[in-house]
């Protein structure tokens, strides 16, 4: 056998290489359609809809296209009027309900695909912006293959398991000192640098090659020779090149980034020899830059981290507006074309060093011609990594319960005060009077700058509790300050007055670098926003004024519903009750992403119990009505016209229109 097919046996096989592999590529694709949001989930809730103006507007913004849809949004706003002042018409009796369906036939044809036209609107006022680099496309695709600059942390560890051992192996049964007695010791070093930069390669080929044809089977990766600037992200971006272009050289930079990673690894192992320094070191070089660091500074580091996320050597400027003085101020300044080629220059002459290290290590005396300034290439490696770290530096329980969103909670006893002072909350005992504190840590606020409970949901014998805490802190590494937002939601058990977090995760983090404050959002910024919530054994409810948003409690997946929220919001465990936009009671089910709509029940308000929905009838006069949860058995219940009806267990809350009384009826007469 070969040195060479030797090494390959021994990295790919014994050392499991191959077998690290196949388990990257296939966690990595495992984890890209399980983590995998739309960047925009209207444009794929509404697909249909939106292509169907897409396919008028598409590419280049012309004079006719925006002529079209400002014209298509004044059509779309008066037939919307005209809805609004026909349905008020039809429940006030001004019209038969013949007329009512005639007319209303003419206007849903204007509003057919009127949440799709919402969509190309919000793009068209994008790319009007600066037509000349700006098209109309389906985005969701290349966003999502192009990414937002993040780290691969599956190829990451994939680099890492399969390149420590190379070296490592030997030294752990001082095999190194054997192979330094043969001739092919430097040869056999060879080998290894190119088998593992091969494996490596393979690795980041293939998992590119995966995201490609991922994102092309979901989304569709249309128009690949269109702008890059299409894409909001690199909307300030002055580099000329096309959403295909910015993939392949993207790809190009990562490819780059790991082969760089690799051969630092490797150079860290001739050094150390040690598994675990190794490991550690190789961790360090890339985590703590890429979470203390700004992109400013990491996009301008000799290091294998900018390459490996690639995405933002193509974006421009960031600029954000300062909230109390208006200035604007740049959080990350372009890298310009020349700034690229000549960091990329540094990093090949670091890494040609490294290389010519690991050889030379591994060679005996009569492999090498002299034996004077050995040690220049160990110190003019060290040297540079030293100047460019310095320089910058289930719980299992049945959630079966109701909730009403407009309704008073009912705490087993216990009633949800605040003080007029201090606001904070307190557990008032009905009976006995006694207080006690709602937020049982003592460590709550004792080190954050801001706190606050935000929301309350009941489901007995459990009280459920949202709080956000802001902290601040500095971070040594950059010297700069940093803070943070932390929503959680909390159990807390009445019975027991145990309390546990069910739910936690960081909305944002505000940093300050060099006297420049600026404040980076995410995805999570909504929790910020939410004023009520409820919870099932799968999933938390936040209740926004833009609508609800889902969150799993198991993969933290995000879903937006497009479910109204002016008025009561009701739950049942599995379905979710709301008046649609003409105050028509609806039904979503949420395993099933169903809607149901209960053409009979018009409501200016309603709540519901386990068994019951009770409404204020639009069409009725205002008077108060019930039914079955399936819209069948309707009855009157109060002849008094009214405006807002809530219940508990037991008895159902009548505010009368005309005369402001609060009507108490029992639900037993």
């Amino acid at each position: 056998m070969s040195g060479f097919m030797y090494e390959i046996k021994k990295i790919m096989l014994h050392q499991k290489g191959l077998c690290y592999i196949v388990i990257v590529l296939l966690f990595g694709t495992v984890w890209l359609v399980a983590s995998d949001n739309p960047y925009n989930s209207a444009m794929e809730q509404y697909k249909s809809e939106y292509e169907w103006y897409l396919d008028k507007v598409n590419g280049y913004c012309t004079d006719e296209s925006s002529l079209y849809l400002e014209q298509e949004a004044e059509r779309i706003a008066d037939a919307k009027e005209k809805q609004n002042d026909l349905l008020q018409s039809y429940y006030d009796g001004k019209i038969s309900e013949s007329e009512y369906k005639k007319e209303s036939q003419e206007i849903e044809k204007v509003l057919e695909h009127q949440n799709g036209f919402e969509v190309v609107y919000q793009q068209y006022l994008y790319t009007c912006e600066n037509a000349k680099n700006r098209y109309f496309l389906q985005t969701n695709g290349w966003t999502g293959l192009l990414g937002g600059g993040t780290l691969n942390f599956v190829l990451f560890l994939g680099i890492l398991l399969l390149v420590t051992p190379v070296f490592c192996s030997e030294y752990s049964c001082q095999m190194d000192a054997l192979i330094l007695t043969s001739k092919e010791g430097r040869k056999s070093s060879l080998h290894k640098l190119f088998i593992v930069i091969s494996g490596v390669l393979l690795m980041c080929v293939s998992i590119s090659l995966i995201e490609y044809g991922f994102y092309s089977l979901k989304y569709g990766l249309p128009n690949g020779n269109y702008p890059i600037q299409s894409l909001s992200y690199f909307a300030g971006s002055n580099k000329s090149i096309t959403l295909f272009e910015g993939y392949v050289y993207i790809g190009l930079l990562r490819l780059f980034g790991s082969v760089f990673l690799t051969i630092l690894l490797m150079f860290i192992s001739v050094l150390a020899k040690k598994y675990a320094v190794t490991l550690l070191a190789g961790a360090v070089s890339v985590i703590i830059p890429y979470v203390g660091l700004s992109k400013t500074i990491i996009y301008r580091l000799p290091l294998p981290l900018p390459f490996l996320l690639g995405t933002d050597f193509f974006a421009g400027d960031i600029v954000l507006s300062d909230a109390f003085t208006g200035d604007e101020k740049i959080v990350f300044a372009e890298i310009n074309t020349i700034t690229l080629l000549i960091l990329f220059a540094v990093s090949v002459f670091l890494c040609i060093l490294a290389a010519a290290w690991i050889l030379r290590s591994n060679s005996n005396k009569w492999q090498m011609k002299t034996r004077k300034m050995r040690n220049v290439p160990t110190l003019a490696i060290i040297l540079s990594f030293v100047l460019t770290m310095t320089g910058c530096s289930d719980n299992g329980k049945s959630q079966n319960f109701i909730y009403n969103s407009s309704a008073e909670y009912d705490c087993m006893g216990y009633e949800i005060t605040q003080d007029a002072e201090t606001f904070d909350y307190y557990l008032k005992n009905a009976s006995t009077g006694e207080m006690l504190h709602l937020v049982r840590s003592p460590m709550f606020g004792a080190f954050s700058d801001e706190e606050k409970v935000c929301a309350f949901c009941v489901c007995s014998p459990y009280l459920y509790y949202t709080t956000s805490v802001t902290e601040s802190y500095v971070n040594r590494v950059g010297n700069y300050n940093s803070s943070i937002t932390k929503v959680s939601v909390v159990e807390l058990n009445l019975d027991t007055f145990e309390e546990k977090i069910v739910f936690e995760q960081i909305t944002n983090s505000g940093r300050s670098l060099f006297d420049i404050d600026y404040e980076t959002g995410d995805k999570w910024k909504f929790l910020e926003l939410h004023h009520d919530f409820f919870i099932n054994n799968d999933s938390i409810f936040f209740i926004g004024n833009d609508g609800i948003t889902e969150v799993n409690r198991f993969t933290k997946g995000i879903t937006k519903l497009d479910i109204p929220t002016s008025g009561n919001i009701s739950f049942d465990g599995e379905n979710i009750f709301y008046k649609n936009e003409q105050s028509v009671l609806t039904r979503y089910h949420v395993p099933s992403g169903e809607t149901f709509t209960y053409e009979k029940v018009v409501a200016y308000d309603f709540c519901m119990d386990e068994q019951s929905i009770y409404y204020v009838s639009r069409t009725d006069g205002s008077r108060v009505y019930s039914c079955n949860k399936d819209g069948s058995n309707k009855r009157l219940i109060s002849g008094t016209p009214a405006m807002s009806v809530t219940c508990d267990a037991g008895n159902i809350y009548i505010l009368a229109k005309e005369s402001g009384e609060n009507i108490v009826l029992s639900k037993s007469r």
